[in-house]
């Protein structure tokens, strides 16, 4: 009969702490990104702990400050993100990819907005979590651009920090013009879209030329 040492019975128990250490943390940043969504960054730590089911104890232990957990959650974003790119990467397709992405990112950011305008600082930029999460969007933005040039899509010429700036852009017009509806992005992304297209690419710009009113309307409120 197999006879279970005091060392077997330590093994499982960390085993059990590291499982629920690493559920703690996953239902804090699932409740997390809830709560800024519907709240704003403004939240108070406890609210994310009471939705996570788990003490203010927990909570700091896994992210000592509220910095902390933003950076964590705006990362996890972006690696889903860098997920779904290489995801279509790997679907060996000879459709457009780029521009799906980047319709797909705008949705995401347009969602977490908030989280976003607050990494947006060159100081939190510099942290290891965050660069590495740049890092990643940048190499599958250049490998999703090298994968639609070969298909004759898209420019020469082009590179990922091209694509974000113009995808920011996006975003920044879709705030700007809030009060003109979900047709101000689709509109903007569109004259994205023909900006990087192949010369010759017929890229057809939807929706109607934003006016003065649209934008005072969306200033007012």
């Amino acid at each position: 009969m197999e006879v279970k040492s005091e060392t077997d019975d330590h093994d499982v128990a960390a085993r059990h702490q590291r499982a629920d250490a690493a559920r703690n943390r996953a239902r804090l940043l699932q409740a997390a990104t809830e709560v800024f969504r519907e709240r704003g960054v403004e939240v108070g730590v406890g609210e994310i702990a009471d939705r996570a089911g788990v003490g203010r104890a927990t909570l700091f232990r896994n992210f000592p400050t509220k910095q902390d957990l933003v950076v964590a959650v705006v990362a996890q974003r972006i690696h889903e993100a860098i997920a779904a790119g290489r995801a279509l990467l790997a679907s060996d397709t000879d459709q457009e990819l780029l521009f799906p992405f980047v319709r797909e990112l705008v949705g995401l950011q347009q969602v977490d907005r908030s989280l976003f305008e607050v990494v947006g600082s060159d100081e939190l930029l510099q942290l290891p979590e965050m660069s590495a999460a740049h890092e990643g969007i940048i190499e599958v933005i250049d490998e999703l651009i090298a994968h639609d040039q070969r298909l004759g899509l898209i420019r020469e010429g082009i590179g990922a920090i091209d694509v974000l700036m113009l995808f920011k852009g996006a975003c920044a017009v879709a705030t700007a013009l809030a009060e003109a509806g979900p047709q101000s992005l689709d509109r903007h992304l569109s004259l994205v879209r023909a900006a990087i297209a192949a010369p010759g690419r017929e890229c057809p710009l939807q929706g109607e030329t934003p006016t003065l009113a649209d934008l005072k309307a969306s200033a007012a409120h």
